[in-house]
């Protein structure tokens, strides 16, 4: 029996067939996804996907290594476990997104729509998330060594468990957050706003405190050894048994009669 592609279809492949490699190494599995927005497991590395739209897309398990897709709109797609490597999705809109176990390590997320995303267990590491929106995204258990995130917003967003060792969030919107347990080892945390954030048993040994806010957060068990603390603002912050604290470094920050200390220990009042 003969099988005939749809003519929507068979008119993209050729069309990438004609272009050669400019548009994808694998030009089936690109006009397939061009034309249906369905292409889970495809082979789609390099593939140059700048500007396309699709709502619902499925990419699970597909190899995304390296395209790019600058300003892609890809609201609520399924990419579950794709290779998204090195992508450059810099303005892209995910928002709603299930990319739940994806590699995303060493991508270029500047700029794109995270909101809502599901990106548990996933690798960002070394990503670049300069100024992104990941408001009430699920970031559980992701690894996120070494990311870039300077003036992100992660508003309400769910880093439970999170390995945050050593990334830049200098000026970010953490408010809300749950960062319960979250790994901040040598974090650069500048100015970071942590309002009202869930914070307990988060480490944040060797972090770049200074200014940061965390007025209303739960610390309680958080470990702060070696970390510099200083003109941070622990205004009704809960400090509870949290560990590698002492004096000097607590009256180098600041605080009020609301926030609650380990032991004995002071700390002097925020000047507004």
């Amino acid at each position: 029996m003969r099988h005939t592609l749809p003519l929507a279809f068979a008119a993209l492949l050729a069309s990438a067939l004609a272009g050669g490699g400019a548009l994808a190494e694998n030009p089936k599995d690109f006009a397939q996804f061009k034309a249906t927005g369905a292409c889970p497991k495809c082979d789609l590395k390099r593939s140059d996907l700048k500007s396309l739209s699709f709502e619902k897309a499925n990419l699970e398990r597909a190899m995304l290594r390296d395209i790019d897709g600058k300003a892609l709109q890809l609201r609520f797609a399924n990419m579950t476990k794709g290779d998204l490597r090195r992508a450059d999705l810099e303005t892209a809109d995910l928002r709603g997104a299930n990319l739940s176990q994806a590699n995303l390590a060493g991508a270029d997320l500047e700029k794109a729509a995270l909101v809502e995303a599901n990106l548990t267990e996933a690798n960002l590491s070394e990503a670049d998330m300069e100024k992104a929106d990941l408001t009430n995204a699920n970031l559980s258990r992701a690894v996120m060594v070494s990311v870039l995130a300077k003036r992100a917003i992660f508003k309400g967003a769910d880093l439970t468990k999170a390995d945050m060792t050593r990334i830049r969030l200098e000026r970010s919107d953490m408010t809300g957050a749950n960062m319960q347990r979250a790994v901040l080892a040598n974090a650069d945390l500048e100015r970071t706003d942590f309002t009202g954030a869930d914070m307990q048993g988060a480490q944040f040994r060797g972090g770049r405190l200074t200014r940061a806010v965390f007025v209303d957060a739960k610390l309680q068990g958080a470990d702060f050894e070696d970390a510099l603390i200083r003109l941070a603002n622990f205004s009704g912050a809960d400090l509870t048994e949290a560990t590698g604290l002492d004096q000097e470094m607590l009256s180098s920050a600041c605080g009020d009669a609301r926030t609650v200390l380990p032991s004995s220990y002071t700390i002097p009042a925020c000047v507004r």
